[in-house]
């Protein structure tokens, strides 16, 4: 199993600003001959000691939703952006997509999709499967390939496992219904505060003992049930915001308005096959 392990913290002076205004009670005017990196009060706001890291997992090739994720990111403001995998399949603008997340994310997780190489046995997911390994550059099946199957990523001295299932496969479901002892059976001996993962298309915050279990959703197709076959397809997009410092981490489930007409226009202009059937799970 791939794996690494990245330190994220507030960029310089941020803390140290953040502390001095607090005890000064945000006082209108810093002295800065005495602390010239000193930020004012407006600044502080504008650029807050804490670390935002945006998450966002299971895009499945439609960029219609991940431009509406993003546009959401860039207005409230994250300084890191990671993905959790399933970038591709099941959707219809594979390339698209991944010359988003490979310019905007910071880091990317591989889901269980984007190697393309499930071999589906229902025709309707194995011909998308074809159809999208080739109409990918081999350059951008390469780059899906090389994928990490984990990370763990300490931000502000909070220590953030990303992983698209579990850490023990890419196709486990973290529900709320998962055994304790299963989950733990995944974690195995991984030392983490938060883990974030996707794959159910389902969001989800449980805790597990003085730990989070986070599922930040869907972004290409949030389902209305993990376990519904066929699923229906909500008319939003997920995504979550994990925000640490050094008291603490808040985490936030959230989901913005996805423009259906937009997403049926782009599909059609595409040569996916399947296109109605792909569509019928969005109108529920």
């Amino acid at each position: 199993m791939r794996a690494h392990a990245i330190s994220y913290a507030s960029p310089p002076g941020r803390q140290s600003a953040r502390r001095e205004a607090l005890a000064e009670g945000l006082r209108a005017r810093v002295e800065t001959a005495r602390n010239p990196r000193a930020l004012t009060p407006a600044r502080a706001r504008a650029y807050p000691a804490a670390m935002r890291v945006g998450l966002i997992s299971d895009l499945h090739a439609n960029v219609t939703a991940l431009d509406a994720v993003l546009a959401e990111l860039d207005r409230v403001g994250v300084d890191r952006l990671i993905c959790l995998g399933d970038i591709v399949d099941i959707g219809p603008e594979p390339s698209e997509v991944v010359g988003r997340v490979r310019e905007r994310c910071d880091l990317v997780i591989g889901g269980n999709h984007d190697p393309l190489d499930e071999g589906p046995s229902i025709p309707f997911l194995a011909d998308i499967e074809q159809w999208t390994r080739d109409a990918l550059s081999a350059e951008d099946r390469a780059w899906l390939d090389a994928l990490e199957d984990e990370t763990t990523i300490d931000v502000d001295g909070h220590r953030l496992l990303c992983v698209h299932g579990s850490p023990s496969a890419r196709t486990d479901n973290v529900l709320a219904s998962t055994e304790e002892a299963t989950l733990r059976g995944w974690l195995g001996d991984r030392d983490f505060d938060v883990m974030v993962c996707g794959h159910t298309h389902v969001q989800l915050l449980r805790r597990l003992g003085k730990r989070s279990i986070v599922n930040v959703g869907s972004v290409g197709q949030p389902f209305e049930s993990a376990q519904a076959v066929p699923p229906t397809v909500l008319p939003w997009a997920e995504f979550a915001i994990v925000t640490a410092d050094r008291t603490g981490v808040t985490i936030e489930l959230r989901r913005v308005h996805v423009d259906l007409d937009a997403v049926e226009r782009r599909a059609r202009q595409s040569t996916m096959p399947h296109i109605d059937t792909w569509l019928s799970q969005f109108r529920g």
